[in-house]
């Protein structure tokens, strides 16, 4: 599923950005720019862009969790 015109570089850097460190100033608002790119790449599903949506605003709540909780798959499809 991804894009043909997906940047090897720039996947990387918004995965890095998905990976924020919990808690840092700004990473919620980080991991929730990189999800909307990787939403718009058609690599990740919308129920899992609510719930980093949800986190953005909260730098200590951690997305994955979140999602294991509410029973929403963390895969981003990388390599489909």
């Amino acid at each position: 599923m991804t894009s043909e015109d997906s940047d090897p570089a720039q996947l990387q850097q918004q995965k890095n950005l998905l990976e924020s460190p919990i808690g840092q100033r700004g990473s919620g608002a980080a991991r929730y720019g990189a999800a909307m790119f990787f939403y718009q790449e058609k690599m990740m599903s919308a129920e899992l862009l609510e719930i980093y949506r949800r986190c953005c605003k909260f730098d200590h709540e951690n997305p994955v969790d979140l999602a294991a909780f509410e029973g929403i798959p963390n895969a981003l499809l990388l390599d489909q």
